[in-house]
C-alpha cells in the first residue's frame, strides 16, 4: 500500500467517526437525569423495649432462651476450672 492510501483510509475513518457522533447525537439526543437522593429518617439513638411492645410479640417466642443471660451447668461454683 502506498502512503496514499493509509492517509485516505485515516480520513475516511475520521469523517465517518464525525458523521455518526453527529447522526447519533441527533437520534438519541442528550439524557438529562433526576439527581436527587431520595429522604430517609434519622437513626434513634433508643431501641425499643421489645419484651413489652405488643408489635414485637406477634413473632418473638416468649419460651425462647436469652442468650444474655449467664447459662450454669452443673452445681460447681469453680470460676477457674482448669487451674488447680
Amino acid at each position: 500500500m502506498k502512503k496514499q492510501d493509509f492517509t485516505l483510509i485515516i480520513t475516511i475513518a475520521i469523517v465517518a467517526g464525525v458523521i455518526s457522533l453527529l447522526i447519533g447525537s441527533a437520534i438519541f439526543g442528550e439524557v438529562k437525569h433526576d439527581l436527587k437522593a431520595p429522604q430517609v429518617e434519622s437513626i434513634k439513638t433508643s431501641f425499643p423495649d421489645a419484651q413489652n411492645e405488643p408489635a414485637y410479640q406477634a413473632f418473638l417466642n416468649e419460651k425462647a432462651l436469652d442468650p444474655t443471660q449467664p447459662i450454669q451447668i452443673g452445681n460447681t461454683r469453680n470460676t477457674v476450672p482448669f487451674n488447680q
